[in-house]
């Protein structure tokens, strides 16, 4: 990698800092030629996935909001914010690339820990790769790294065996490791540089979802994304931090989780992979909607029902719908991204659920969505996987129509294939760059190991 190396002293672990300094001697060497061929494919997936996430979201009124409330207290414009035609330094474009990318609600999960790890770890490498020539390979490596982290360690806080707390957003407290581990991999950070970054990183990990349903839903991600990349910079400079950041006394496993399971965070890296079990989104909305719409879907297509005569719509949910997304009656679109109410009812009168469907004045206060959303009943299957939903109807002659899906579209089973996540790229690519510039930078996302300087891809995508 290139960069300057921040050498450090006492690069032995020892039985209090095991978990820290193994993520950071990994993090340290990881090379592309390291990567299966099945983990290069899925990276390159997760980037140009999150790519066309930052160029749907950059536009938006929150991102607006937070670009003209901070652009004036920023530093060099040396790195390209995607999609708004200008640049800033490397922390606000950190800031703003990933919240556009999460804005939406449009980015990946990965499928046990439900966390959204591409944001950070692009943002951060995206404004390293602008600072200096970085090849695509040594890219996409760090990417993947980055990736891999927040993975492992969002897993490592709530899926079993481990035992963790819902209140916590996963991204916002995990996406600040994924971002250092990246940035800090392009900066050419040793083990010792790269264990401070994490800690630094670490201790500053933030975010709850009693934020869902507002700006600050976004903002917690891109919040992780800016934090890892100064960490990356602090400890390239030398700055200081706990070696034991992690399994630390009172570090931050003790803080995020009542049990962590440390296997799933150190266990066999470099042979097990979890960005393999990374999924992308059809829809622009919570996942544990996806399977909901697909049944809701699934009945107009097939029944065709004029939604007049539907008299009530019953899902069995699982539990991680009807505890992040049973929200009837959602008042503005950020609530609206995670209302299973709001969807079924797009789904039904509309036969879409496309970004457009969530405009608070066109979509999320439409009387025929808001009237058919008192019809929708969701009740909890506390046996139902996150991926599966069954949605029935009545109509007005009492006839009932039923939908079971197993597993959604896009899910770990029904991934997205290459030529849908094109097509989900474009819808938000062409409005903001047109369609050949569209055209030419999704070929040269997919051509991305071959490019000398991937710091064109950021470049190209304004």
């Amino acid at each position: 990698m290139v960069g300057d190396r921040q050498q450090g002293t006492n690069q032995m672990a020892t039985a209090d800092d095991a978990a820290t300094t193994r993520l950071a001697a990994y993090a340290a060497t990881i090379q592309y030629s390291d990567l299966p061929e099945a983990v290069r494919r899925e990276a390159l997936r997760s980037y140009f996935n999150i790519l066309g996430c930052m160029l749907g979201g950059a536009r938006h009124a929150g991102v607006n909001i937070v670009d003209s409330s901070l652009g004036g207290f920023t530093g060099q414009p040396m790195i390209t914010l995607v999609g708004r035609g200008r640049k800033a330094d490397a922390l606000h474009a950190a800031l703003i690339n990933c919240m556009a990318s999460s804005i939406y609600s449009f980015d990946d999960t990965h499928e046990q820990a439900v966390v959204h790890p591409s944001g950070p770890a692009a943002a951060a490498a995206q404004a390293v790769a602008e600072m200096q020539p970085i090849s695509g390979r040594e890219f996409l490596a760090a990417f993947a790294l980055g990736v891999e982290l927040e993975c492992r360690l969002c897993k490592a806080l709530t899926v079993a065996p481990a035992k963790g707390s819902m209140a916590w957003s996963g991204t916002g407290i995990t996406g600040g490791i994924g971002a250092a581990a990246a940035a800090g991999r392009l900066l050419g950070l040793d083990m010792a540089g790269m264990r401070t970054a994490i800690g630094i990183a670490l201790s500053q990990a933030a975010g709850f979802r009693a934020m869902h349903g507002s700006l600050c839903t976004p903002l917690m991600p891109a919040q992780a994304a800016q934090t890892g990349l100064r960490a990356a910079f602090l400890a390239r400079a030398g700055f200081t931090s706990s070696p034991a950041a992690l399994e630390g006394r009172y570090g931050y496993l003790s803080v995020f989780s009542e049990q962590p399971d440390l296997d799933a965070l150190t266990g066999g890296l470099g042979e097990r992979f979890e960005i393999l079990r990374n999924t992308y989104k059809p829809y622009p909305c919570g996942i544990v909607i996806h399977p909901i719409i697909d049944a809701c879907l699934e009945l107009r297509r097939i029944h065709g029902p004029d939604p007049a005569r539907i008299v009530s719509v019953s899902i069995a949910a699982s539990p991680g719908a009807m505890a992040l997304c049973n929200n009837p009656a959602p008042q503005d679109e950020m609530q609206a991204h995670v209302s299973l109410h709001h969807w079924a009812a797009v789904a039904f009168i509309r036969g879409t659920a496309r970004i457009q469907d969530m405009d608070t004045e066109t979509a999320v206060k439409d009387p025929a969505l808001t009237q058919f959303q008192r019809r929708v009943e969701a009740t909890l299957d506390p046996d139902r996987a996150a991926d599966s939903a069954m949605v029935s109807i009545t109509l007005t002659d009492g006839s009932r129509h039923i939908s079971r899906i197993d597993h959604c579209i896009g899910s770990a089973t029904r991934p997205m294939t290459n030529a849908e996540l094109e097509v989900k790229f474009a819808a938000m690519a062409l409005p903001v760059l047109g369609e050949k510039r569209a055209e030419a930078l999704i070929k040269q996302c997919w051509d991305l190991v071959t490019l000398a300087d991937a710091g064109d891809v950021a470049r190209a995508a304004v």
